[in-house]
């Protein structure tokens, strides 16, 4: 029996627009490629998510892993945009949600990015929320898995995730839970009524 949906944030309940801004920052000849290589291989953003270095250091870091002749306050100045609103579906999914499990957020997030979290209507919705930036785990790792099972109180055969990360998805997996990649709340309501999670006819009210 499915007792608790666990949902990935960014890229599964609200819209990113990374590349747009790495874009800006990063000029029309870095290959974007390139960036994300560095950027999932990054100790500075391993150490920044994980609560373990500040903004400023973060910020120092990154300019130097990029190679790129901007300063560290314009690298904070763009990486701060690159959460942008909820998608379309989120909130009806959301409430339907919430009304027949428990929801936990399980997202990779750095306290520069938190108060935009906060902003949105999205956490009252949520009954328990799992921030790497506070926990001090992170994606795909198994230990940040097995601390959600903890929080929510369930066995892996009684949650199901939503991630829009391959990795993070197979990680999940190897646990036992059952794990879903998915892009945006559509795909995901999508997905629920699929394995009979939510009824096929989802009311905006949920």
């Amino acid at each position: 029996m499915i007792k608790a949906i666990l949902f990935d944030v960014g890229g599964v309940l609200v819209q990113l627009r990374a590349e747009q801004h790495a874009r800006a920052m990063l000029g029309p000849d870095f290959p974007l490629e390139r960036f994300w290589h560095i950027w999932m291989h990054s100790p500075a953003v391993r150490a920044h998510e994980t609560g373990k270095i500040d903004a400023a250091a973060f910020a120092d870091a990154m300019v130097a892993e990029l190679g790129v002749n901007v300063s560290p306050t314009h690298f904070l100045d763009e990486f701060r945009e690159w959460i942008a609103g909820p998608f379309d579906e989120t909130e009806r999914l959301l409430r339907a949600t919430h009304a027949r499990y428990q929801v936990a957020l399980l997202t990779n997030i750095s306290a520069v990015h938190w108060p935009v979290i906060e902003s949105l209507n999205i956490l009252p919705y949520a009954h328990h929320v799992h921030a790497s930036y506070q926990v001090g785990f992170i994606k795909p790792d198994l230990d940040y898995f097995e601390a959600a099972l903890a929080l929510v109180g369930c066995h892996a055969s009684e949650v199901v995730f939503f991630d829009d990360n391959a990795l993070n998805v197979a990680a999940a997996q190897s646990l036992g839970i059952a794990a879903h990649r998915v892009e945006g709340a559509a795909q995901v309501i999508q997905v629920m009524q699929r394995e009979g999670l939510l009824p096929t006819t989802l009311a905006n009210g949920g």
